[in-house]
């Protein structure tokens, strides 16, 4: 399944229970109940578009320090688990994060698993981050097995956030070099051989007024509900796409 990028590490001993790590400080509390609330709408999303059963590969692209990766294993213990991100520091975090996770280092443009091997691909926030996007999507396509998953998010500059924020906005970053509209998204998975099950956008977060009270309650109370809405004008685009079964 892995091919020529660098493998970090490789946890084994995978156990029949999950154990969830232990947090040492209020903080680390608070982050994880905060990262639950965030991610379970994924878990959902996983769950009823894609066959996640005994022996079936998840991978999460930009894996980052590891926060979704301990999700996954407690959400699908049977499945093989992949956490895969160009920088080794990040990936040393998830090391420490995780208990049986496959980390893996390289460049999102050239992932490292074989054709049709991989049931769910995950990315949040990563493809921004790419010069040539399309060569990911790319190869999400060669590497997922037909039918299989991609979930993705991304910095959505149509957003009423970016409107108000102008450059301010916090997506504009220069290490967003790919920032799209969801409708630019949509035609490069139509494009690459996907189509796409599901999407939507987020809240009002980039503009600072909805981070603090009272807004903040309008704002982080639906989002912890629902996750995203069917609009296109929120902070980030979520979009849940299959691919199609002749590729």
């Amino acid at each position: 399944m892995v091919s020529n990028n660098e493998r970090v590490t490789v946890k084994t001993g995978k156990t029949s229970q999950y154990q969830a790590p232990k947090y040492g400080t209020w903080k680390d509390r608070i982050r994880r109940l905060r990262l639950f609330f965030a991610y379970r709408h994924y878990r959902a999303m996983l769950s009823s578009n894609a066959t996640l059963a005994k022996g079936n590969v998840i991978a999460e692209i930009g894996c980052g320090p590891g926060y979704l990766l301990r999700f996954l294993e407690a959400w699908f213990p049977e499945c093989l688990i992949f956490g895969f991100d160009y920088d080794l520091r990040l990936l040393e975090d998830a090391r420490s994060r995780t208990q049986y996770s496959f980390l893996l280092r390289g460049n999102a443009e050239i992932l490292p698993f074989g054709d049709r091997t991989v049931d769910a691909l995950v990315t949040l926030h990563m493809i921004e981050h790419l010069y040539h996007p399309e060569a990911f999507i790319s190869e999400a396509k060669r590497v997922l097995k037909p039918g299989g998953i991609l979930l993705l998010a991304t910095p959505n500059p149509n957003g009423i956030g970016a409107k108000v924020m102008g450059k301010r906005w916090g997506g504009y970053r220069e290490d967003h070099v790919s920032l799209k509209s969801p409708e630019e998204w949509a035609a490069l998975f139509k494009q690459h051989g996907f189509y796409v099950i599901k999407e939507r956008t987020t809240g009002l977060s980039g503009i600072p007024a909805f981070r603090k009270f009272p807004l903040v309650i309008f704002n982080w109370g639906p989002l912890a509900l629902f996750g995203a809405f069917p609009w296109k004008y929120g902070d980030a685009y979520l979009a849940i796409c299959r691919k199609m079964t002749g590729g």
